[in-house]
């Protein structure tokens, strides 16, 4: 058919709800944590947590957000053009050898970069030499994430050419806590220490024009000393701490909830088995329903026999092995079930035992895995 040619490969009966509300409302009171004047980063790499990167944008436009930070440049490109009040910070690297031409954009486009070595200023400063364009770059300080840091005596010498090369502006310094979501603090309050050391020697606090940022999601709920200039929030946005948190200072609302109709009823009977591997005998005769999605769709093969999902308020065990695209539940204690029923995969309750909590508890990983793995063709409808 015509009318389906063309468009982005979207399945509409998958159906991931995001509430805007929430968003908004989780900004609001991840913000009210600091200080007035400080600045906010919504962290919407890796499709915006799952989220929808241009849909989360969009309903973020609007707020008192001032930077969008993503994974690279070509989730930055994606959305340049619809961003007008907020700056965008690319979180992977320069590196030395990068293609001109996505060097050129980032300066076109005013976007705020990371270089990760001196070789990376050095290639981009002769690319850029004798031209107007200017490129911002922040510089991320190792101070014991042991990932992309730079070490203090090498930031030391680029922060120096950085500041003798026409084309190029500091625009930032920063760094990022490996512990900060833990109970125990004392690693991530080493790191701060040593970070705050580096701000001293090199004067950093007196550079208005230099943007300080460290906190996490985590740190910005738990460790106020470290907000700086700006906090970058992620997972935190989408209404979830780093971890169940009992007590928390601030609420948060998860954003979004995950939904597939009922495409297929059918009787199994007592003793017969269901799906790849006979993972599942039927211990009574059992009203089956099924589910278009699966592990493709990022519903984790693990969840086979162990998950549940909501039809309504009533719960329905997921049965037998995953499949690619496809989940068995079943459903035969559900009153009135019907073709077409919506069944709730991943709910938008903390509590709910098919949030992203338990299901992340089930999976034995995080709960970031879990909202990131929700496949880009599942129709993201923004309430």
């Amino acid at each position: 058919m015509k009318l389906y040619r063309g468009h982005a490969l979207i399945r509409p009966d998958l159906q991931a709800h995001i509430y805007s509300r929430a968003l908004l409302n989780n900004a609001m009171n991840l913000k009210r944590l600091c200080a007035p004047g400080t600045r906010f980063c919504a962290v919407v790499k890796a499709n915006a947590y799952g989220h929808g990167l241009h849909e989360v944008v969009n309903v973020l436009q609007g707020a008192d957000v001032d930077f969008f930070a993503v994974a690279s440049f070509y989730e930055a490109i994606h959305i340049a053009e619809m961003v007008h009040r907020q700056s965008i910070l690319i979180l992977e690297p320069l590196i030395e050898g990068a293609p001109p031409d996505q060097v050129f954009a980032c300066a076109h486009y005013d976007l705020h970069c990371v270089a990760a070595s001196l070789e990376a200023v050095t290639y981009v400063a002769g690319l850029l030499a004798g031209g107007i364009q200017v490129l911002n770059l922040h510089l991320n300080v190792e101070s014991g994430m042991g990932r992309c840091g730079v070490e203090e005596a090498c930031a030391a010498e680029m922060i120096r050419r950085i500041d003798a090369c026409p084309n190029l502006r500091l625009a930032g310094i920063y760094t990022h806590f490996a512990t900060a979501d833990e109970d125990d603090h004392s690693y991530a309050r080493d790191q701060l220490k040593r970070f705050n050391g580096f701000l001293d020697r090199m004067h950093l606090r007196a550079r208005p024009d230099v943007l300080v940022h460290a906190a996490n999601s985590a740190a910005t709920i738990k460790m106020p000393d470290a907000h700086f200039d700006m906090v970058r929030c992620g997972v935190s946005l989408y209404g979830y701490y780093s971890r169940p948190m009992a007590n928390a200072p601030v609420r948060l609302e998860p954003a979004m909830k995950l939904q597939a109709p009922i495409t297929q009823l059918k009787r199994i009977a007592a003793g017969e088995s269901v799906s790849y591997g006979r993972s599942f005998m039927a211990p009574r005769d059992t009203t089956a329903a099924i589910i278009p999605l699966g592990y493709a769709d990022g519903y984790r093969r693990c969840f086979s026999n162990r998950a549940v999902m909501k039809l309504g308020e009533h719960i329905a065990p997921v049965i037998g092995r995953v499949c690619m695209d496809q989940i068995i539940l079943d459903v035969t204690d559900v009153p009135g079930v019907r073709l077409g029923q919506i069944v709730t995969v991943i709910d938008s309750d903390h509590d709910s035992p098919c949030g992203v909590y338990r299901l992340a508890e089930l999976a034995d990983t995080i709960c970031y895995e879990i909202l990131t793995c929700v496949h880009a063709h599942v129709n993201r409808i923004v309430h």
